[in-house]
């Protein structure tokens, strides 16, 4: 956590440093969008100073501290919150560019990093290829999601369901032992996702995860799991970086039926022919 990291180190500080970090921890909402120059002379320090407490913090650079500290405010902001904290971001050029910018960046520092979800990808494809059901668990805002992947899978798969969490049980108690449940959930993460998960897993049922990050409260509860960071853009929850997890998702799947995923799909062109479905 970030803004912890300046807690604790806040006392062993150079001077010059211990005055940025002092201001930032006085001002949180500004000045996680001040540029190091900003912070130096609001501080009554240096750019220098600003740019030297993201390093002793661990920090590859300056811009990775600030971005640390906005993607952990986005995260503990109420809805009102953000809305309330998007309007503080300063905009250069075009608004419809800079809201699809913003998940750009997030994108591009998420290719980034290797989490390790090549490998989870390909194991979860597995675990939903072979499960003789597969139920997927993603409320309010993930909902979107689940019936995203639920389109897909059901091309190739004739148990693929969506319980609410009012009736989760009752599709649990009737499950294939063999299925797999899979939990969707990003910041704010749901706490019913969680639950039903958690139930599953008591249940003996096979769980996964498809959420955020290490932080995440559906891991616990999850014997798979991938990540990918979900962005927030004034009161709304970003969902395209999770898009195209689940995209890569879906594609091993196909992968991972190997000729069936072929014969598949000629049958369904066939069918939507003779539904006359597209122009």
């Amino acid at each position: 956590m970030s803004w912890q990291k300046i807690n604790e180190n806040l006392d062993n500080l150079p001077s010059a440093q211990k005055n940025v970090a002092s201001y930032m921890l006085m001002n949180k909402e500004k000045s996680i969008f001040m540029t190091a120059a900003e912070l130096g002379h609001n501080s009554g320090s240096s750019e220098a100073s600003a740019i030297r407490l993201a390093t002793t913090l661990g920090y590859a650079n300056f811009p990775d501290f600030i971005k640390s500290l906005q993607l952990e405010a986005q995260e503990q902001l109420t809805t009102m919150e953000r809305l309330q904290h998007h309007k503080l971001i300063p905009y250069k050029g075009g608004y419809v560019a800079n809201i699809i910018a913003r998940d750009l960046e997030l994108t591009k520092n998420a290719l980034s990093v290797d989490n390790g979800n090549d490998v989870a990808i390909k194991r979860m494809a597995a675990e939903i290829c072979e499960a003789d059901a597969v139920y997927l668990i993603g409320l309010r805002s993930a909902r979107c999601l689940v019936f995203y992947m639920e389109y897909y899978l059901s091309w190739f798969f004739p148990k693929i369901f969506i319980p609410s969490y009012d009736n989760f049980g009752n599709y649990i108690t009737a499950a294939p032992k063999s299925s797999l449940i899979i939990g969707i959930s990003f910041p704010r993460y749901t706490r019913q996702t969680v639950e039903c998960l958690a139930f599953a897993k008591s249940s003996g049922f096979k769980t996964a995860a498809i959420t955020d990050s290490m932080r995440s409260p559906l891991l616990k509860e999850a014997d798979i799991y991938v990540t990918a960071p979900c962005s927030h853009i004034a009161h709304i929850d970003s969902l395209l970086i999770p898009i195209g997890l689940i995209n890569a998702l879906l594609i091993e799947v196909a992968e991972h039926l190997g000729p069936k995923t072929l014969h598949r799909l000629e049958e369904l062109e066939d069918i939507w022919k003779e539904m006359d479905t597209y122009y």
